[in-house]
């Protein structure tokens, strides 16, 4: 895997033989990018069911200020933090080691406000409508929610507005907004 845009691009990231996580293509994080980029530069980043913390990196080498990577499984937040350090950016950085909805709903990361936050949890899990139930529930949602999701996976998006939706291949991203 590899940085795809920004200061690191074409920079090497280490990512986690197997299935234990499902990074995001280059090209769905280039299309995702291409969406969003003037929201990313100077941006707090909130980087739900982070796996490798593709996304996460991509969006701090693209300018964001800092970024929070949220995932369950301890080998991938030592690939996280491991990526961090090789990129120099540990301090921009924050790796919280939690399955999403309980770190969500503790009061430490309930203060913080997120300009963007991306999510993809496993597809097909049950997971996007209640991690947007309390995302919803709360005031850490600044700008943009952005789901990468399987196309053919629907949800409800109750408290928020959909303003984009963009099939790539098997995947698909939709661009929410609070209501």
């Amino acid at each position: 895997m590899r940085i795809i845009g920004g200061i690191y691009k074409g920079r090497k990231i280490k990512s986690i033989a197997g299935t234990i996580t499902r990074p995001t293509t280059d090209f769905v994080r280039e299309a995702l990018f291409n969406i969003i980029s003037t929201k990313v530069i100077g941006s707090s980043f909130l980087d739900l069911y982070a796996g490798t913390g593709a996304v996460g990196l991509e969006a701090l080498s693209r300018g964001a200020k800092k970024a929070v990577f949220i995932e369950k499984n301890r080998i991938a937040c030592s690939v996280i933090k491991q990526n961090l350090r090789d990129l120099n950016i540990w301090e921009k950085g924050k790796v919280i080691h939690s399955d999403t909805s309980s770190a969500l709903k503790k009061s430490a990361l309930k203060r913080g406000v997120f300009d963007i936050i991306f999510m993809d949890p496993p597809y097909y899990n049950n997971q996007i409508e209640a991690t947007l139930g309390i995302l919803n529930g709360s005031n850490m949602v600044k700008s943009i929610v952005v789901v990468q999701h399987s196309r053919d996976e629907s949800f409800k998006i109750n408290g928020f507005s959909c303003y984009k939706h963009k099939t790539y291949g098997r995947t698909a991203l939709t661009f929410l907004v609070k209501e």
